[in-house]
């Protein structure tokens, strides 16, 4: 479903789409709904009906992304070939793919100046609204999963790229940092 209204009109699509960086993505349906702020959706005149299509959609491509992330860490940390505690594994868990880094994720690829709530004059910093870029973060990682015919490979090398690797040195550096009295 490609919703169709004027506030949609603010979402930059194409922007998005060469930020993203995926060869060929196809799914424009999906990224609409993505980029749409929970926010402006509210502010919107579509009917109720719509809306909540829309809202779980969105919530169905974050639980989708939410896994894979999880997935794909676990599968970059079993690479290193580390022998890890499952507390070791969890904790590089709760720090690389919790809400906090998703939300800089999301930041650092650019979704909040994608979403359709760009220009509000009220808008919120979105490093104070962890729970919607995180969720956009991880709902953007499910459809760029499905866009890719649910190829693996592609978002574990997307997410290893342009995401993960860093966050696990950024990580592993803090592990390290002599702690100062």
């Amino acid at each position: 479903m490609y919703p169709s209204t004027s506030y949609i009109t603010n979402i930059k699509l194409a922007e998005a789409k060469a930020e993203i960086a995926i060869d060929n993505f196809h799914r424009d349906d999906l990224l609409t709904i993505i980029l749409i702020d929970p926010c402006t959706l509210n502010e919107s005149e579509l009917p109720m009906n719509r809306q909540e299509h829309i809202k779980t959609e969105r919530k169905r491509l974050a639980y989708l992304g939410d896994a894979l992330i999880d997935a794909v860490l676990a599968n970059y940390l079993f690479r290193l070939e580390r022998n890890l505690t499952t507390q070791e594994f969890d904790n590089y868990r709760q720090a690389v793919a919790g809400r906090p880094s998703l939300t800089l994720f999301a930041i650092n690829l650019g979704l909040p100046d994608f979403s359709s709530s760009w220009n509000r004059k009220n808008r919120q910093l979105p490093i104070e609204e962890p729970g919607i870029w995180g969720e956009m973060f991880e709902a953007l990682v499910g459809a760029i999963f499905l866009d890719a015919r649910r190829n693996f490979d592609t978002i574990d090398q997307w997410l290893c790229d342009w995401f993960l690797v860093e966050a696990v040195n950024e990580y592993e550096q803090t592990q390290s940092a002599p702690s100062h009295p």
